[in-house]
């Protein structure tokens, strides 16, 4: 297990606060988490143990490791950086540490509930004719068809997808596809739809992170968040809204 440093000090401050035992296990999943990941990035804390070695910095990596990696909701990523700031602000206040490494880390916006991205599924034909990168169009219509994006990334699932019907303007977008994916098709000698851009990858396939770059990238560039989650959440809650279900919609219930 890895070291948490002066945790015991730290555990007797956490009980002057009447904290519940469950808000208590919460403190000290963050905590381990976070020194698992630096044990790991920073070389100097690795090799001193010292708190004196973790910085601001360390936090970030960190933040953005939740955010991008582990792809964790907001409030959840917010709730970590709140109790490591709590732990940093205990231990300057100790003199453990001559600085707060959490003290300029801002949160993570949390979309409110109304921001669902329906105007993608509304327009999509405007949105497959987009300058948004191919692979959150292509991710869009097959979520548009009934799948999420873990069918979507599967290996194989191009056999499915390329049995579905598409209209025209779905159509066009995918003759762009199939010009854009070819030279990474012909590379990998791999026929399915989301393939690795990086030609030292170690596995032809796309990987969450990279498909997630690409989303977060577009997401800034149109104001909506193009989270898969989110997408697929939209798609389901327009199918609930709708008084009868098209062939795509019933597909999400069958699967």
């Amino acid at each position: 297990m890895v070291k948490i440093p002066y945790l015991a000090g730290f555990e007797a401050h956490l009980k002057t606060r009447h904290i519940s035992d469950k808000a208590h296990t919460e403190y000290l999943n963050s905590l381990t988490d976070f020194f698992n990941y630096t044990v790991q990035h920073n070389t100097e804390y690795k090799i001193s143990e010292n708190i004196q070695d973790v910085h601001e910095m360390d936090v970030r990596l960190f933040k953005d490791f939740m955010l991008e990696n582990l792809q964790l909701s907001p409030s959840t990523i917010n709730k970590v950086i709140s109790n490591l700031n709590v732990y940093f602000k205990y231990l300057f206040s100790v003199k453990k540490t001559p600085e707060i490494p959490t003290l300029n880390i801002n949160s993570v916006t949390v979309p409110k509930q109304t921001d669902f991205p329906t105007v993608v599924f509304l327009k999509l034909p405007e949105y497959l004719k987009s300058d948004l990168s191919v692979y959150t169009r292509l991710l869009i219509l097959i979520i548009s068809k009934g799948f999420n994006y873990k069918e979507a990334l599967a290996p194989g699932f191009y056999r499915k997808f390329n049995q579905l019907a598409f209209n025209s303007d779905e159509q066009k977008f995918l003759d762009t596809y199939k010009t854009y994916i070819e030279p990474f098709r012909s590379f990998w000698d791999d026929q399915n739809l989301f393939l690795s851009r990086n030609k030292a990858a170690n596995t032809p396939l796309l990987t969450v992170p990279a498909l997630h770059r690409d989303l977060k990238r577009d997401s800034e560039s149109t104001g909506l968040d193009l989270s898969p989650k989110k997408l697929y959440t939209t798609f389901i809650l327009l199918a609930l809204s709708t008084k009868e279900l098209s062939d795509d919609q019933l597909r999400a219930w069958m699967l």
